[in-house]
Parts: structure tokens; C-alpha cells; sequence
């Protein structure tokens, strides 16, 4: 009676043991961060007037925007891969304040191991993790979108620098705050400048079969026009990218400047 005591004893950890296993696994499973594509070609602006841009790619508008980035002057957050972004919109009262940590020039993996030591699961709901793909480049990011009201000091006729800044610091995301210190994020915001707004008009519409938004953005007399789309599926995202280069090159739609639109913004 003792032995078979024990031996449901033994049967009894064990199984909760296995249990215990299986459950780790799922979490892992569950916590793994994939990140998104999104893939993007600039085309050129003296060919994408609104009506070219509604006929090629079946387009109906969305919103007119203003966008605003936020650094130092000597760009301290952009050179630790920091953007802060915000959105507003015209004829409306939403505007939205994104948070974005960037890893240019590093694989995937390293960039992914990175995050990951820094609390980051892939379980976060409320965050995007994702690859963005344009020209050469293959940048991972981590970003956030705080969705907020305007106000009489933050409206799309004006925005109060000030004013700004301070709901910059109330939304920011504790994982970007303490990423390298709260002192020193703190400390960098609180000398940051604006820089822009540039205007922009957003559309959405399809190419080739895909979903496509296209956003034309005018700064300092110049011009940036934007497809991109996104999917999850990495090998979804190289059959779009290769069919849109061949696509966009064969039409002679695409543009030889294929900066980012903070590179539009922030390098001027």
C-alpha cells in the first residue's frame, strides 16, 4: 500500500511537473515577438498630383495632416534612434503622439535580443513591433500610438510647443522613458524643439492587387510621395517588395530619393 502510495505520488508531481512545462511553453510561444512588414517606395512627386494618385491606385482620400517630430537640436533623440511624432488632423479633434525606438544598421536578431532584454515579451498589446523596408534598408522598431484629444493649444491651426511637450511627457510609455534612464529621457525632452510641421495628405487605395496607402507630404517647398503596405508574413512582404520594385521601375514612377519622411522633416 505504501509503494502505491508513492507511486501516485510520483504520478501526481510528475503530471504536474509536465503541466508546468507545458504552460512555459505556451507563455514562450504566445510572448514571441514576430514583427510586421511594412514595405515602402517613394514615387515621384512631379507624377503623383491627386488625380494620378486616385486613378493609378484606385484612391479615395483620408485625412489632411499636419505632422510634427520633437528632438534637440543636436537631434540627441534621433541619434540614440528615439522618434517622437505627433498627428493632427484636420476638421477633427483627434491628434495622436507616437513613440518609436528604432535599431538602424542592426540584423534583425541582434535587434530583437536587444528588446527583449529590455522587459519587451511581444505580448504587448499596445505596442508594434515591426520592420519597416524602404530602398536598402531593413530597420526593426518598437513603437506606440497615444491617441489624444486636441485642445485650444494643440489644434491642426497651431500647436503650442510648451503645451506639446508636456503631453509628450505625460503619455510616454514607461519602456521607452527607462530605456536607457528616466534621467536622461526626461532630461532630453525637456530641451527638445519642433521640427516642421509638414503637411501631408493621406489616401488609401490598392497596387497590384495589395492594399496601398499613399501619403504625399510638403515641407520647405519640397515634396515626398509614399506607397507602403503592410503584412505580417515575411515572405509575403519579399514577393510585394520585388513586384513593386519591378512594377514601379518599368513605369518610371519610382523615385531616386528613397529617404524616410523624418529624414524629409528633420534633415532640413
Amino acid at each position: 500500500m505504501t509503494k502505491l502510495k508513492n507511486w501516485a505520488l510520483y504520478i501526481c508531481v510528475l503530471g504536474l511537473i509536465v503541466m508546468s512545462m507545458m504552460s512555459v511553453n505556451t507563455t514562450q510561444a504566445k510572448a514571441a515577438i514576430e514583427p510586421g512588414h511594412e514595405i515602402k517606395f517613394n514615387i515621384k512627386p512631379e507624377i503623383f498630383k491627386e488625380s494620378t494618385i486616385v486613378q493609378v491606385f484606385q484612391a479615395t482620400k483620408k485625412d489632411d495632416v499636419k505632422v510634427y517630430f520633437y528632438d534637440t537640436l543636436d537631434q540627441s533623440f534621433l541619434h540614440n534612434d528615439y522618434i517622437h511624432r505627433l498627428r493632427v488632423y484636420k476638421g477633427s479633434n483627434k491628434m495622436d503622439v507616437t513613440y518609436k525606438k528604432r535599431f538602424l544598421n542592426t540584423p534583425l536578431s541582434e535587434a530583437m535580443a536587444e528588446t527583449m532584454n529590455h522587459g519587451f515579451t511581444g505580448s504587448e498589446s499596445n505596442y508594434k513591433f515591426e520592420l519597416d523596408i524602404k530602398g536598402d534598408h531593413r530597420t526593426f522598431t518598437i513603437s506606440r500610438k497615444e491617441s489624444l484629444k486636441t485642445s485650444a493649444k494643440v489644434s491642426y491651426d497651431s500647436v503650442d510647443t510648451n503645451v506639446a511637450k508636456k503631453l509628450i511627457l505625460e503619455n510616454a510609455p514607461k519602456k521607452i522613458v527607462n530605456w536607457n534612464s528616466e534621467a536622461w529621457y526626461k532630461n532630453t525632452l525637456s530641451q527638445v524643439v519642433v521640427y516642421g510641421p509638414a503637411s501631408a495628405m493621406t489616401y488609401k487605395g490598392s497596387f497590384l492587387g495589395h492594399e496601398a496607402d499613399i501619403e504625399v507630404w510638403q515641407y520647405k517647398g519640397d515634396i515626398m510621395v509614399e506607397l507602403s503596405t503592410k503584412v505580417d508574413d515575411a515572405a509575403q512582404a519579399a514577393t510585394i517588395e520585388k513586384q513593386w520594385y519591378e512594377q514601379l521601375l518599368s513605369t518610371g514612377y519610382l523615385s531616386g530619393d528613397q529617404r524616410g519622411k523624418t529624414a524629409f522633416v528633420m534633415d532640413k
